[in-house]
């Protein structure tokens, strides 16, 4: 449950973090929920969503704050989050006209054992370098040139793994409170099954650990849990994302 509870803290405040570097977008934290609202193109193609807490208190009140929020940014995609342990909730969001539209896993791991030791230490395949990127190559690996154009890239670390000189794979490491939070993740589809994901990904908890990240936490698609659980990461439910309209 703490591993839980820091992954969304995590979350959350990468949302505030990518923000910053969005012309217009705003994070809030209602009763409830934290909503994430960018307005900018092509941010506002990925990053709207609100993540539920565990049974708001009152979701009817939730809810009208989130479509409030995405109302006054002229939004009207978005995805309202909640965990699937939270059944109530989920049906009660198809009550209130929201459809299901995809899942990911929440995944996390402690960092307790020593550099060098444990999960996390797996090396990349020899032809790959691993090293920290300027926002203009970490976006164009996949093609996200553009992407939260004024985003102070010192917040985070941006790596790529790099095959015979090109960049084929990217990864954002966002530390907060202990926890590293590992996002933007993704893999040029001439470079995938390689290892080079689980390489890359094993090399930013390695280096959270020798920073001092007392955890590692990340949302996985159905595709990627295998990668990470190889690098140690454990499985603490899925998010199930939910989207406004008819099906």
């Amino acid at each position: 449950m703490d591993l839980f509870k820091r992954s969304v803290e995590t979350l959350i405040e990468s949302w505030v973090y990518l923000a910053s570097g969005s012309p217009g977008a705003e994070v809030r934290r209602v009763e409830g929920a934290a909503i994430a609202a960018f307005v900018h193109q092509p941010d506002r193609e990925f990053l709207n969503n609100a993540v539920l807490g565990r049974r708001p208190v009152d979701l009817d009140a939730t809810l009208a704050e989130i479509e409030a929020t995405y109302t006054r940014h002229g939004l009207e995609r978005f995805a309202v989050w909640v965990h699937e342990s939270d059944a109530a909730t989920a049906a009660a969001l198809l009550d209130h006209g929201y459809r299901f539209d995809s899942a990911t896993r929440t995944m996390a791991m402690a960092l307790d054992a020593p550099a060098g030791e444990g999960p996390g230490t797996e090396v990349a395949p020899s032809t790959v370098e691993v090293a920290e990127a300027d926002p203009a190559e970490f976006w164009a690996v996949d093609g996200l040139d553009g992407l939260l154009p004024e985003l102070d890239p010192s917040g985070a670390q941006f790596y790529v793994a790099r095959l015979e000189g090109e960049s084929v794979a990217m990864l954002m490491a966002f530390d907060h409170d202990g926890d590293c939070g590992i996002y933007m993740v993704g893999t040029v589809e001439a470079a995938r099954r390689r290892g080079i994901a689980t390489a890359l990904s094993a090399h930013a908890v390695s280096a959270a650990r020798e920073r001092g990240c007392l955890s590692a936490s990340l949302q996985a698609t159905a595709v990627a849990e295998r990668v990470y659980a190889r690098v140690g990461f454990r499985d603490l439910g899925r998010w199930l994302e939910y989207v406004p309209g008819p099906i």
